[in-house]
């Protein structure tokens, strides 16, 4: 009886870790929360489209430590890369995206300079989903997991 029930208790948590996985949540600013290792990372554009990528352990803020962080932007005018500068909460671009939207961000995220290097891309839409109130490029609805917006009045 014992293993039974440990056996449908792990069973449980496997399908509700997974399904949180396939869940997006929101940073705190309102940001993109990418799936790091070992710490979370949030992908946020700030209204001077600067980009500011904040660290998280457990879902509480940390201090920024050795991370090396890689912004690319594939704007419709060519690819641009943003650098970053290291501030009291996380990392800050030195310079703006490029303009318009519609177009994907790669992210990339060294833990120290040693480390491999973790990709994230984002398809950044700066329109604001009328379901979560997050841009769309931080999209915390459902059909979000699957990179659907269509009919969603997005």
């Amino acid at each position: 009886m014992k293993k039974y029930l440990l056996l449908l208790l792990t069973a449980a948590l496997l399908t509700t870790t997974a399904f949180a996985a396939d869940t997006p949540i929101s940073g705190s600013k309102g940001g993109k929360i990418l799936s790091s290792t070992p710490l979370h990372a949030e992908f946020f554009v700030q209204p001077d489209r600067k980009v500011s990528i904040t660290f998280y352990e457990a879902l509480k803020q940390v201090a920024p430590s050795g991370q090396e962080i890689k912004v690319i932007a594939e704007a419709p005018m060519g690819k641009v890369t943003l650098e970053f500068e290291k501030d009291a909460t996380g990392y800050i671009s030195k310079t703006a995206l490029p303009a318009g939207d519609g177009y994907r961000i790669v992210v990339q995220i060294k833990n120290d300079a040693t480390a491999k290097s973790q990709n994230f891309r984002v398809d950044f839409h700066t329109e604001i989903c009328k379901e979560c109130g997050h841009p769309e490029y931080a999209c915390t609805c459902a059909h979000a997991a699957g990179g659907d917006h269509s009919g969603h009045g997005h």
